[in-house]
């Protein structure tokens, strides 16, 4: 049993020294099966926007995870004539607003149940994200089952456009463990390096 702990957390370091010293190399030929996690306003907002740059032959199968309480996130997937996912799964929210942090282990510890379920029936070869609360147990459970050998779980974490000089707090727990850190503005980039600065998606409201 000792033996078997001591190889989990050498191939832990393996993994994690690997994503933090190697640079992002996501391209391939073949298509790429991509979970999603949406969040709720901005965030889904922001997301549309990000999948709408995506080729859909590169980025196939395409499956969306969305908070059980979001009854929002699917309508606006909709309204904007986003494309649309190949399946939906639900996981129950970490923490809810203006819910105690007291309660919230309870909830949070009932959501990464139900995230290992859904990321080892998907297995994805990538994960995406842009910092939703959600989004924490499901690239937690991802880096996990990576570490495993059970499935290549490359994760992308897009931090919000709103974020110029400081990171989300999902962003923060995030930072060192994903394979690629977006971030749109260049002093928050310069703070911290790991992160790569992209033109934004998200398109500017004309005045």
């Amino acid at each position: 049993m000792l033996a078997l702990i001591l190889l989990l957390i050498v191939r832990a370091i393996y993994v994690i020294r690997g994503i933090r010293s190697e640079k992002p190399d996501l391209a391939r030929r073949d298509p790429v099966k991509t979970l999603v996690v949406l969040g709720s306003g901005g965030h889904t907002t922001e997301m549309i926007q990000l999948l709408q740059q995506l080729k859909h032959e590169s980025y196939t199968p395409l499956v969306f995870v969305v908070a059980d309480t979001d009854i929002t996130s699917m309508r606006r997937v909709e309204a904007f004539g986003a494309r649309q996912p190949d399946s939906i799964y639900r996981i129950p929210r970490s923490r809810e607003v203006g819910q105690s942090y007291l309660s919230s282990i309870v909830t949070t510890l009932w959501s990464f149940l139900h995230a290992f379920g859904i990321v080892l029936r998907i297995r994805p070869n990538v994960l995406l994200c842009n910092g939703p609360g959600t989004c924490l147990p499901i690239a937690i459970v991802t880096l996990a089952y990576r570490i495993l050998g059970l499935c290549e779980g490359r994760i992308i974490f897009v931090e919000s456009f709103c974020r110029v000089q400081s990171l989300s707090l999902t962003g923060k727990l995030l930072y060192h463990v994903v394979d690629l850190f977006v971030v749109h503005w260049e002093s928050l980039q310069t703070k911290f390096p790991r992160s790569k600065v992209v033109s934004t998606f998200v398109p500017h409201r004309k005045t």
